[in-house]
């Protein structure tokens, strides 16, 4: 096996540590109106844009997971990540281009849909209003927002090791 690929994996899979520990012992301390920001699915969008599909998906799997045991949701996370690191990567290949827009919208989207499967049972469940719902939502997304720069930088930097 290639050693390069070893690298990447090994690289791929210290950073969705880090991200896990920033997520469940840091930004939980960061609240801002009840919304903690989540940088597991910016791992998810930047490993497939950068890998491709089935990079994405696989990693994305392992993303979500531990999203899913950081937030402590029933599996919601574990699907709607990997689709998002698989269909990132398939987009890039057929119609995105590889670059900050690209990555910049993905993460949005995939950012949002989160928020809404965090959201869902309160509304389903507790009958919360739908508007508090989409508030919480988009100020979740947006704060989230915030890290998709440096999550970026080293998604896109770790793709680039191939040819090294």
């Amino acid at each position: 096996m290639n050693t390069n690929k070893l690298k990447r994996g090994a690289l791929r899979a210290l950073i969705l540590i880090l991200l896990y520990i920033l997520q469940t012992d840091v930004f939980t301390h960061l609240k801002i109106s009840c919304a903690c920001p989540l940088a597991l699915p910016l791992a998810a969008v930047g490993f497939g844009l950068f890998d491709g599909g089935l990079t994405g998906g696989l990693w994305g799997l392992a993303a979500g997971i531990l999203c899913d045991v950081s937030v402590g949701s029933g599996g919601g996370f574990t699907v709607l990540l990997t689709l998002a690191g698989f269909f990132s990567g398939f987009l890039s290949e057929f119609l995105l281009a590889k670059g900050f827009p690209s990555f910049l919208t993905l993460s949005a989207v995939t950012l949002l849909l989160c928020a809404f499967i965090q959201a869902a049972p309160a509304v389903a469940y507790r009958g919360m209003p739908l508007s508090s719902a989409a508030a919480a939502a988009l100020i979740q997304t947006l704060y989230s927002l915030i890290f998709v720069l440096p999550v970026y930088w080293v998604s896109r930097g770790i793709s680039r090791m191939k040819g090294r």
